[in-house]
């Protein structure tokens, strides 16, 4: 990753594409890699989705739990399915966002504290644990 003035240059040698994304940012900006093929930028409040290869941000959500455990993207090779995300709105409700066209694909309220979220690959089901260590598994 390299950070100038306008924009940010962010590459993976593993898949070897690189992405230069316009960018004037605050200098406190949050990088997170833990996704494949997608770079999470966090900067205050607001979470962008950047794809290697792909020179512009392909999706935004507004949220304050930037965990990796609190956070799931997916990536489809197919450019009719998804590129989905979950993430939390709070500390007890899901949002599962289709990328591609910036909609909710569902809202999954909890009765307790969430401390773990994963998609599985395909992007299809959700599984979450909640503080009392119940894992819940929800279809998409």
């Amino acid at each position: 990753m390299c950070w100038c003035k306008d924009f940010l240059l962010i590459g993976d040698i593993e898949l070897n594409k690189t992405s230069e994304v316009n960018w004037n940012g605050s200098g406190k900006e949050k990088f997170d890699f833990s996704n494949q093929g997608i770079v999470m930028i966090y900067n205050a409040g607001e979470l962008t989705f950047v794809q290697y290869g792909i020179n512009e941000p392909i999706g935004f959500c507004r949220t304050e739990y930037i965990s990796p455990h609190l956070i799931s993207a997916r990536l489809s090779d197919d450019p009719k399915k998804p590129n989905i995300v979950a993430y939390l709105l709070d500390t007890k409700t899901i949002i599962v966002q289709d990328l591609n066209k910036n909609l909710n694909m569902a809202q999954i309220n909890h009765e307790n504290t969430l401390d773990f979220l994963e998609l599985n690959s395909s992007g299809s089901k959700l599984i979450f644990r909640d503080k009392k260590k119940r894992l819940t598994i929800s279809n998409i």
